[in-house]
């Protein structure tokens, strides 16, 4: 049975000196009382140091979203994950949740949980019920802090975050889907538990992105997930975003050319 010592949360943050931003994160609870692992993205001036030992802290040089979360990955040791960024705010008990989940359903590899956004609402329109599989639908809209793993499935299956993608990369999003796609090609079991976490007060990079640049990303996103199918689901966001709205019937083929750039990108620049 898992127990709240097994989770270590995975904090991918930059130039922080001080502890002053797990004191917002954890406003409900003490973040003393947790496992935690903070890649400090940063630069020589501007280090973090932890004289706490439940507290691991990592300044690095290099910067990257998806560096960050590989090299958490590396040096986790707990046998629960949980990904997660400086500016969310956890839910009062939310560990229990987490331990409840993975106790009730102990062949599960991972679960994506919910998030709430600034108002206290739902951030996104998720399943109502539990899903012992993620659809394809699910795994695109997954995001990195509704995310937990058992550490030892994600380490022996050899599972990272592709260094293509996320914030600081030509792909600045889809390095969540990408990372659950490869998890269930892998084999592991990832489920929905209709639980919140945290609460996210920032806007996600894809509502602070313009459309042109997100269906640029997306192009390269579906190709690496559904490789030569990846023309049906831009046609399928197209669809979509104009039954909800988001675009006109005039702005197809322009979309439509920058998905298409954005995937010949990614095949001719891609990292190994």
């Amino acid at each position: 049975m898992y127990q709240k010592s097994d989770i270590e949360i995975l904090i991918s943050t930059m130039n922080q000196t001080n502890f002053e931003f797990l004191e917002r994160m954890f406003l409900l609870s003490d973040y003393r009382k947790f496992n935690l692992l903070i890649i400090n993205q940063t630069v020589a001036d501007k280090i973090l140091i932890s004289n706490i030992e439940s507290i691991k802290v990592f300044n690095v040089y290099e910067f990257g979203l998806s560096i960050s979360r590989n090299l958490a990955l590396n040096n986790a040791t707990k046998k629960l994950l949980v990904f997660t960024d400086d500016d969310v705010v956890f839910q009062q008990k939310f560990e229990k949740k987490i331990i409840k989940a993975f106790n009730l359903f102990p062949k599960h590899d991972g679960f994506r949980f919910q998030f709430l956004n600034s108002q206290g609402n739902l951030a996104k329109k998720y399943p109502r019920t539990f899903q012992s599989n993620l659809t394809q639908f699910e795994i695109l809209n997954a995001s990195s802090v509704e995310l937990v793993f058992k550490n030892k499935s994600l380490k022996e299956s050899n599972l990272h975050f592709d260094l293509n993608f996320g914030l600081g990369t030509t792909f600045l999003m889809g390095e969540e889907a990408i990372f659950v796609d490869d998890c269930i090609n892998k084999g592991l079991k990832i489920g929905f538990v209709p639980q919140q976490l945290l609460s996210h007060s920032q806007q996600t990079t894809g509502n602070r992105t313009l459309v042109s640049e997100i269906y640029f990303v997306q192009g390269a996103v579906f190709y690496r997930i559904f490789g030569k199918m990846y023309l049906f689901w831009i046609a399928l966001k197209l669809f979509f975003d104009i039954k909800q709205g988001k675009i006109n019937f005039l702005e197809i083929k322009q979309l439509y050319k920058e998905a298409i750039n954005g995937k010949n990108l990614y095949v001719n620049t891609s990292r190994l």
